[in-house]
């Protein structure tokens, strides 16, 4: 099923796709989501010419190049989709009407799990450019962490909510977990430009407060972070991917990965997202 137009998921997915069609500079953009393991269904668009029919649409696991996204779980792309080999060409005449040609996709990967795919496209068979890919990986990075943050508070406050009037130390836990993610949830409110987004996020964050935040708990005594991993942790802050952070300090990939494990393990967070917020309660990024 796809998330209601009103909702904060659709309204995240509107937003990735306007972000991801100005940023890579591409004449199409949209979004597929995963409605059951072996189907998506296409989502928000933007830029296409005949638009009529098209939400709803279903794309099966492994057909066309959205389709390929869900089954190898990586970053696929043509320079031409009607003459490309490597996929399926179920899709042609859509892709003919709509006059596309060169395409990339990506997925959205939450925990283990393909959430949907993102997808951008030219009406030139033109060469994909590094800016077209960064801006997909980007594009797909920001809403994997909104849907993350967006199930792991409405988890959280189900779980606090279910907190007895006297609570256990795991149930103070619990609600020192809630206080965190409306922590963070606040933070990335601020880097949020669409209004409709905004305010759903502004709604969630009220509930928590209303719900279970009344009374903040003592902060968490500031890990200790090598200086590598607070160079590693600034860069994330600042929007880089692993990619950026390898080019940027001159390490290699694998090498970052572990810088990212060994912080999100010293500050007991699980999302590069929850790691700079918590650095950031912690004092050790501004």
């Amino acid at each position: 099923m796809l998330p209601a137009e009103d909702s904060a998921e659709a309204a995240a997915a509107r937003a990735a796709v306007l972000a991801l069609r100005r940023d890579s500079g591409m004449a199409v953009a949209g979004v597929a989501w995963v409605v059951d393991p072996r189907l998506l269904r296409i989502g928000e668009t933007s830029g296409l010419r005949k638009t009529q029919g098209r939400r709803g649409f279903p794309v099966p696991a492994g057909t066309g190049l959205v389709g390929k996204v869900l089954t190898t779980r990586r970053l696929a792309a043509v320079t031409d989709y009607r003459a490309a080999r490597q996929i399926s060409h179920e899709y042609d005449s859509f892709i003919t009407e709509e006059e596309v040609r060169a395409m990339v996709a990506a997925p959205v990967i939450v925990g283990t799990t393909v959430r949907a795919a993102l997808f951008v496209g030219s009406r030139e068979a033109v060469r994909l450019s590094d800016r077209v890919l960064t801006a997909v990986t980007a594009a797909a990075r920001d809403l994997e962490q909104f849907l993350a943050s967006h199930e792991h508070a409405h988890r959280l406050l189900s779980e606090a909510r279910a907190v007895p009037s006297t609570p256990s130390p795991h149930d103070t836990t619990a609600l020192k977990q809630v206080h965190a993610v409306h922590t963070e949830l606040l933070d990335l409110t601020e880097t949020i430009g669409e209004d409709h987004l905004k305010k759903r996020f502004h709604e969630v964050c009220s509930l928590l407060e209303s719900g279970c935040c009344a009374e903040r708990t003592s902060p968490r005594p500031a890990a200790s972070l090598s200086p590598r991993e607070l160079d590693v942790l600034a860069a994330v802050a600042g929007g880089c991917t692993n990619l950026d952070i390898s080019d940027r300090l001159d390490i290699g990939l694998e090498t970052v990965k572990g810088y990212l494990r060994s912080v999100m393990r010293k500050l007991g967070t699980s999302t590069r997202l929850e790691a700079v917020t918590a650095a950031r309660r912690a004092g050790l990024l501004p």
